[in-house]
């Protein structure tokens, strides 16, 4: 049986509906409240498009002209068989 939260792993026993992580995170919820779970969550998981380009911009300035590991635009499948 597959876990009914994350529909990935499998469940802890075979009367159980969760798998142990997602079982931790409704204990979570359960004991904290979902909307204040859900809120840390959104607070510190998801950038909006502003955290984003600063987040972005932070990371060019770090990085020298010449720092290969910092590549503007992911390789595509066409480019990647080129190289």
């Amino acid at each position: 049986m597959v876990c009914i939260m994350c529909e990935k792993e499998s469940v802890e026993n075979w009367f159980g509906s969760f798998c142990p992580q997602c079982r931790q995170i409704k204990n979570l919820g359960n004991v904290y409240g979902f909307d204040r779970i859900l809120d840390i969550l959104k607070k510190c998981c998801i950038r909006d498009e502003t955290q984003l380009e600063k987040k972005i911009d932070n990371h060019k300035r770090s990085k020298s002209v010449d720092d290969e590991s910092y590549i503007d635009k992911p390789l595509t499948r066409s480019k990647a068989a080129k190289s």
